[in-house]
Parts: structure tokens; sequence; C-alpha cells
């Protein structure tokens, strides 16, 4: 079950925009309250050293102006211990202590080198003076850790003429430590209060993404709603652009494409199977019907073969449709591989013409060639020289088949100093209606004039022939007026100099 779920949670877009939220509202909590900790403990470091630094102005004063000795020095040390918390020892100008704060915490005293002089801070010393002392005199102050294992900040300094008439040296040392609890104290509860604003900023932004992302995932679940409506009688369903978001109106615009193609499709298939029906169903007939009489009682051997030999043609016939169809499904489906090879025009057109002379004669109808190409320019194109005799076969059998009895069918290829193709196949014969030119091309399509002369033809001749000039990367168009048919192809090859 916890793994169903963990796979529920990867896969939901709403989940996922839910802890998104929830990620960046942590990383953008912990680096603010991270750089807020900074901020604080540095402020606070810069307040307990401008209080140390005014308290040493202010000893600096009170032992200036001190005139009753050691006794009220030591009474000045004990009262700003008790008052600011600062430990101060004063020793002489070798080192030696002579008087100190009764708690005193702190290290050993430094070398005279390690003195900051008293004297260089104003009576109003501020954060800017702070900071300029800091600067010039680095080793004023530090950090120390304690015995007793706290943290102390040190100030060590220089008072001189303190009190000539009070017994003290002329050249006092000082050194000041400040226990840093106060900034621990401070820093802990800033920590806290940062880790609980992490924990509201998790929840309110996890909640906030789920219902974030549920509101913007409407147009989503309504693309889904539309799929799900789709079925073989409702292909017409299409998404309304004017309300789907930027973000979703390529997507939404991808999706009603795919239903153009997918209702294109099915209109086809659904032509498809009502074409190859009926085209089946003719010689099926036939055949039943030929066989069921010359069943109806006994015949001699000739009438047996006449009905073999009715029945092989019909055969042959249907053996042709499901050929095609076979050539026409591979191809869609990308499975016939080109075997392209230079195919010289004037030996190829000539030799196709010829399979066709003797059915031209039956039909009483001419037939002729020609190959022309431009100055310098080889009549040489490169193709598959077996698909583009198929498909120039099926366009001479088409124009001879709806020509007029006397007329003549023209075959002319032309070759262009660009090494561009163009073959037209010309017949004069019943002019197809403009409406139904592009529609020639189409698998079973027949104009409906011709649909008597069905048995000739299985209506795949011409689709096929689109097919080849697809994958060849041309193209097949007819233009049709006055009685004039033209069927014209263009294949782009590259430029062969003759010579």
């Amino acid at each position: 079950m916890m793994r169903v779920g963990r796979w529920r949670l990867r896969r939901s877009m709403t989940a996922r925009i839910g802890i998104s939220f929830a990620l960046v509202a942590f990383v953008l909590v912990s680096t603010c309250g991270l750089l807020l900790d900074r901020l604080v403990a540095r402020e606070l470091r810069d307040q307990s050293e401008l209080e140390m630094l005014s308290t040493l102005v202010f000893v600096q004063q009170d032992l200036s102006s001190l005139t009753e000795g050691l006794p009220a020095a030591q009474a000045l040390l004990d009262r700003e211990e008790r008052r600011e918390r600062l430990h101060l020892r004063l020793t002489d100008d070798q080192g030696h202590v002579f008087l100190q704060s009764r708690g005193f915490v702190g290290p050993a005293a430094p070398a005279p080198s390690a003195i900051f002089e008293a004297s260089e801070l104003p009576p109003d010393a501020g954060l800017v003076a702070l900071r300029t002392v800091r600067a010039a005199a680095r080793a004023a102050t530090s950090e120390w850790r304690g015995p007793d294992g706290l943290n102390y900040r040190v100030l060590r300094g220089t008072i001189r003429g303190a009190g000539p008439t009070s017994g003290l040296p002329g050249v006092v040392r000082v050194v000041m430590t400040s226990e840093a609890a106060k900034t621990r104290e401070v820093r802990r509860g800033e920590r806290l209060r940062l880790l609980a604003s992490l924990g509201a900023a998790l929840i309110v932004a996890g909640g906030l993404g789920i219902v974030i992302a549920r509101a913007v995932l409407v147009d989503a679940r309504r693309l889904g709603a539309v799929a799900g409506r789709i079925g073989a009688h409702a292909l017409n369903e299409r998404l309304a652009l004017d309300d789907v978001p930027v973000e979703l109106e390529e997507s939404a615009q991808a999706f009603n494409r795919m239903l153009d193609r997918l209702e294109a499709s099915f209109d086809r298939l659904s032509r498809f199977s009502a074409e190859v029906a009926h085209d089946l169903r003719t010689p099926i007939g036939n055949l039943l019907g030929e066989a069921q009489v010359a069943l109806s009682r006994e015949r001699e051997a000739a009438e047996y073969r006449v009905v073999l030999e009715s029945a092989v043609e019909e055969y042959e016939r249907m053996s042709r449709m499901i050929g095609n169809m076979l050539f026409l499904a591979r191809s869609d489906n990308g499975q016939t591989v080109l075997q392209r090879e230079p195919v010289a025009l004037d030996r190829l057109v000539p030799r196709v013409v010829s399979y066709f002379e003797f059915v031209a004669e039956e039909r009483r109808v001419g037939l002729r060639a020609t190959v022309h190409a431009a100055p310098g320019v080889a009549a040489v194109i490169v193709a598959d020289e077996s698909l583009l005799t198929r498909a120039l076969g099926n366009l001479l059998s088409n124009a001879l088949r709806y020509a007029v009895e006397g007329t003549e069918v023209t075959l002319r290829a032309m070759v262009d100093a660009e090494g561009n193709c163009r073959i037209d196949v010309e017949n004069v014969g019943t002019a197809i209606p403009k409406e139904l030119q592009e529609r020639v091309f189409e698998r079973f399509f027949r104009v409906a004039t011709a649909r008597e002369d069905s048995a000739a033809g299985s209506g795949l001749g011409l689709a096929i022939v689109r097919s080849i000039m697809e994958m060849h990367g041309g193209t097949v168009s007819v233009a049709s007026d006055t009685g004039r048919t033209v069927f014209t192809l263009t294949i782009r090859t590259p430029n062969i100099s003759g010579g």
C-alpha cells in the first residue's frame, strides 16, 4: 500500500506542485533566517563591544578624577561589574596586577603591543567609531573561552594619566571581559522562532500550492473530459481555444489537430471498408453464381473449363486488389524501402509504353511518348525504378481505360536545367469535374460516371501513384478541362550533366 501511495504521489501534479511550493518556501525562509541570524549576531557583537568601549571611556574619566586612592578605584570596578556585568582588571605597565573586580574572569594580561589606547576613542563613541576602532586595532577586542566553558568577549586598553594624586600608576593596562550569554540567549530565541516559521511556511505553502494547482489544472481536467466523450460517433468534439490558458494553448491546438486527423482517418477507414465490401462482393458474387450454375446439373468437361477460366479472372482481380492494399498499408507504415539509383528516362519510358501497346490497339487508341532534357543535362533522374515504373503504368492504364476511341494518349517526360523532372500523361475523354479532381487520388474513389466500369479496376491505382510520389518527395496532380485530362508527376532529383 505504501508503495502504491508513493507511486500515486509521484504521478500527481497537484502533489508535486504543492511539495514544490513547500520546498521553495523552506529554502527562502531558511535562507532569510540564516542571513537574519548572522545580522543579529553581528549587531549583538557590535552593541556589546560598543558597551565595553563606552565603559572604558567612563573608567578613564573616573580614574582621571580619582583622588581617594585604591579603595575608591576598587569600588569603581565593583560598581561596573554589578551594573553592566563587566569584569575589569588593572595592571601596571609591566603587567603586574594591582587591582581587579571581585568576580573577575578573564585571560592573563596581554603584551604591551596588543593594548589599545583609550584616549583614541571619543567620549560619544557610536557604531561608526566602533567600526573604525576595530579596523585600526583588531587586537583590541577578541573572543575567549573561560575555564567554566563559557564564551567571553575581551577588550584590552591603556589609560594614561590616571589620577596623579590617587596613587595609581601613570600608565594603566585594562582588561575588560563580558560574558556572551546574553548574545546566545537572543540567538537561541531567534532560532526557535525561525524553526516555528519554517514549519508554518511549509504548511501554508504546501496548502496554497495544492489549492493553486487544483485551480490551474481545471483546464487540464477539461481536456480529459473532452477526450472521454470522444468515440466513433463523437469525433467532431473540439476544445474551445478562447478560454484555454496560454500555457496550454499549444497542447490544446495539438489535441484538436489530432482529433482532425482521427476524424479524417476514421472517415477514410469507413469509406474504405464500404468500398472494399462493394468491390469484393461483385467478384465473390460472380464466383458463387457461376459455381452454383455449374453445379446445378451435370456438364461436360469443356463447360467446367469455361467456368474455371472465368473464376481465374476474378481471382486474379481480387489478388491484384489485395496486393495493392498491402502495398498501401506498407507505405503508410514506412515499411517500403526505396532503392534509389540513376534511371535513364529515354530507356524507361519506351519500355513502359511498350507494355501497353497491345491494350491501346484493342481500344483503338494511339500511344505516343517523348523524352526531353535541358541543354547539357542528361535525361536521368534518381529514383526507385520499379516503383516509378509502377506509377507510370497505373497512369497509362487509367488514361487508356477512359480515352475516347480514335484519340491519342501521350506521355511526356522532361528534365529541366535544375534537375527537376516532370512527367505528363494526357488523354482525351470525359472531363473530371473540378470539385472531384483532388478526390480521384483517394482509395477506392471513382468518378460516378465511371462506376459502371468498376470491374476493370479496384480504384487503388491513383492512390498508389500518390503514395509512390510521396515516398520520392514528389507530387502528383491532375488538370481536366474541355475533355482533355493531364496527370502530372514532379520529382526533384540531383542535376546530372550530360556528355
